[in-house]
């Protein structure tokens, strides 16, 4: 999924948003059905009847972990194609059809999965699912659409190349990851690597990566699960299995031997973005939940945490600041961004090392530990109060094998962490050592000699 589920459904409490109604305590008084069909593809239900409508949410294993090197941003290209026309429709009768219900389907590309989201009626969701099932197997590749979708993939790397904080966090992650690991790469890819793409590349990577046995659907809302899984049988029982999907696995990274610093100077720029990263935790680790409260001390927790806390409110240091633990099936980093005055960029590095540093000898409070505990079990049920929120967190819980249970175990995962194994967490994975820092934007000065 997108910033690695992008983490997000499955790292802490999903994100919820978008229509589809409210789920409200039904989410955890109705259990949700998982069904695999005869093709592979994994289909889980989740009833709520407050209101007709259904969010649908799903992924497809073809993120940019699979670009081959040359071709980076290949994954997001075939993404872009899925509501560009089909083998049965145009792109103009494709969002026909979903327009004129009042529906939605959006793919979006990230570094592990394709997603996909998505609302309708449950009256139309039989439609719906036909139109979804018909982008997913059979997309067109017409020579034109493919053009436009160049054309708008390359505008946004060009855009995201004047981003300080992009720029910033790419060049951490170039410098954390050897060259031939797939986080290296940034997954939108490059101007180069975008025209390079063939549509022979395109329909390679579909028929290499796209199959039901490599997906997985999501439909939570006013859904009758007989119904609904013949309608999903009819729409989908036709697309072919892959006979050998490529392994969905990231291979681990050595360890930084030794701090690395990095600056990207870039002219005109009245902000200075500070990205420090550091080698992070697969999601499906058993001490990641350690890790996650302990990145939550530090500056997950936004406002209330150590980074804003020093950075912000008591120097004045920054804009904003805070740290982000991107777990996936892989090992992602852990990034700490900061925005602040070129002036003040070299102090702003050096503080958040500092805090860092800190966290690492001696873990957090009681206190610390307390309150975010409180935090991630408090705003838990609100995330669930839609039924896209619902489905994204069912969603990162098939993908990650966390168990169809997993929004009911949660809160209890969360407050079985201990202090002691927070504290060792901190140890072995905040450790100022073995960090890449990029700074981007107008530096004032040449850069510091050193590593960091």
């Amino acid at each position: 999924m997108n910033r690695l589920l992008n983490n997000a459904a499955a790292a802490a409490p999903g994100a919820a948003g978008g229509r589809g109604g409210a789920a409200g305590a039904t989410a955890q008084a109705a259990r949700p059905s998982r069904v695999e069909l005869p093709n592979a593809l994994v289909v889980i239900l989740h009833e709520n009847h407050s209101n007709p409508t259904v969010a649908i949410q799903g992924l497809v294993k073809a993120g940019a972990i699979f670009d081959p090197p040359r071709l980076g941003g290949l994954s997001g290209f075939v993404a872009a194609m899925l509501d560009r026309g089909t083998e049965t429709r145009t792109a103009y009768e494709q969002a026909e059809a979903l327009e004129s219900l009042g529906a939605s389907l959006s793919f979006e590309s990230g570094p592990e999965t394709i997603t996909v989201s998505g609302n309708a009626l449950s009256q139309d969701l039989a439609v719906v699912l036909s139109v979804l099932a018909d982008a997913l197997g059979r997309p067109g590749l017409a020579p034109d659409q493919i053009e436009k979708a160049r054309d708008e993939l390359i505008v946004r790397v060009k855009i995201s190349n004047e981003n300080t904080a992009y720029v910033a966090s790419r060049a951490a992650n170039e410098i954390l990851y050897p060259s031939d690991h797939p986080y290296h790469r940034p997954p939108i890819g490059t101007e180069d690597s975008l025209r390079a793409v063939t549509r022979e590349d395109l329909a390679e990577f579909h028929a290499t990566h796209y199959g039901p046995n490599t997906a997985v659907l999501v439909l939570a809302g006013d859904v009758d699960p007989e119904s609904t899984i013949e309608d999903v049988r009819r729409s989908f029982l036709d697309w072919p299995k892959l006979e050998l999907p490529p392994p969905f696995a990231v291979p681990a990274a050595p360890t930084p031997e030794r701090p690395e610093r990095r600056v990207v100077h870039m002219k005109g720029k009245s902000q200075m973005d500070v990205v420090c990263a550091l080698p992070g935790i697969a999601r499906t680790d058993p001490e990641y939940y350690a890790v996650m409260l302990a990145n939550f001390v530090l500056g997950g927790g936004s406002l209330s945490s150590r980074l804003m806390d020093n950075l912000r409110d008591k120097q004045g240091l920054v804009y904003g600041v805070y740290s982000t633990l991107n777990a996936g099936i892989g090992a992602g980093p852990i990034q700490i961004r900061a925005g602040t005055n070129p002036a003040n960029a070299d102090r702003t590095a050096d503080e958040i090392l500092k805090q860092v540093s800190r966290l690492h000898a001696e873990g957090p409070t009681e206190t610390e530990l307390e309150e975010a505990v409180s935090y991630l079990t408090g705003v838990f049920p609100v995330r669930l109060e839609t039924n896209s929120g619902v489905a994204s967190q069912l969603l990162g819980a098939e993908l990650y094998g966390l168990g169809m249970d997993f929004i009911e175990r949660y809160p209890a995962i969360i407050r079985g962490v201990t202090l002691e194994e927070t504290l060792a967490a901190g140890r072995k994975y905040l450790r100022p050592a073995a960090h890449a820092l990029a700074l981007a934007g107008s530096y004032p000065e040449p850069a510091r000699a050193g590593g960091g």
